[in-house]
């Protein structure tokens, strides 16, 4: 275990017993919302101050204020079942711990932001394109796609949305029934509008935190709802390609905290053995 001599004295300890008791909650199911202190009927920050023997609630106090709204905002995404958002908020779960005051959040919301560009945005983007009927509007779709999963960079986020807002209006002005299409570039538009706000303003507000939280979660539940928007009328399918966008996107930030070498980063062997 290390030991942070600076850490504060509200904070609770965090050892392997409590980290294995964390994943035994985890494991027991994540609810949308705080839910009640039972395992099974908690969420993912609930059951962290449960393994901590902390009040119940949403605040662990050892997790960084960025990265504990962007796993509440992933926790009350749509998954399929509790048991799914239990193993897609797995390791992100354990990786978060002791990562207050030891996580830039200016850095990890950018890096959010690149991810969800890269992934989530150029995903929506096939989607639509996938669906669309104008193959001027297919490719245009295509090459924006193809440029966010290159670079992340804010400006191909910025391309990205007013790509799709045209292929959005083309599909709605062409015939009613194109309204998954539509709503498919829609979304990808908003999604690539939201995965840059962290960016976009990174530079002007380096020490919000409330700030950077939200911009971290507006690059996430939404770009990763976005990528299977188009099966809106296919509930199966759509939750399957939802489910899986939302865990690769954690397993993403899992790989960006990895990366940022947070304390938690030591608990993660013990992801693979309970």
């Amino acid at each position: 275990m290390i030991n942070h001599p600076n850490r504060s004295k509200a904070t609770p300890e965090i050892t392997s017993a409590v980290v294995t008791k964390l994943l035994a909650v985890v494991d027991a199911g994540l609810v949308n919302g705080v839910g009640k202190p039972i395992p099974g009927q908690m969420c993912v920050e609930a059951a962290v101050c449960y393994a901590l023997g902390l009040p119940h609630g949403d605040d662990p106090r050892c997790v960084a204020p960025a990265l504990r709204s962007l796993k509440i905002r992933l926790n009350d995404s749509r998954w399929s079942s509790n048991e799914v958002r239990a193993k897609g908020l797995r390791r992100l779960a354990v990786i978060q711990l002791g990562s207050k005051d030891h996580l830039d959040a200016e850095e990890f919301a950018t890096r959010c932001a690149v991810l969800a560009t890269k992934t989530c945005v150029s995903a929506a983007l096939r989607d639509a394109a996938s669906i669309h009927k104008d193959p001027e509007h297919v490719k245009a779709l295509r090459d924006a796609a193809n440029q966010c999963e290159i670079d992340g960079s804010r400006q191909s986020a910025i391309d990205a949305r007013t790509v799709a807002r045209s292929a959005r209006t083309a599909a709605a002005t062409a015939y009613a029934a194109y309204a998954a299409t539509a709503y498919a570039a829609y979304a990808a538009a908003d999604t690539a509008y939201a995965a840059y706000a962290a960016t976009a303003y990174a530079a002007y507000a380096a020490a919000d935190t409330a700030y950077a939280a939200y911009a971290a979660y507006a690059a996430t539940a939404y770009a990763a709802y976005a990528a299977t928007a188009y099966a809106a009328y296919a509930a199966d399918t759509a939750y399957a390609a939802r489910d899986k966008s939302l865990a690769n996107f954690a397993e993403g930030v899992v790989q960006i905290l990895i990366e940022m070498n947070v304390p938690g980063v030591q608990w993660l062997p013990l992801t693979e053995i309970s």
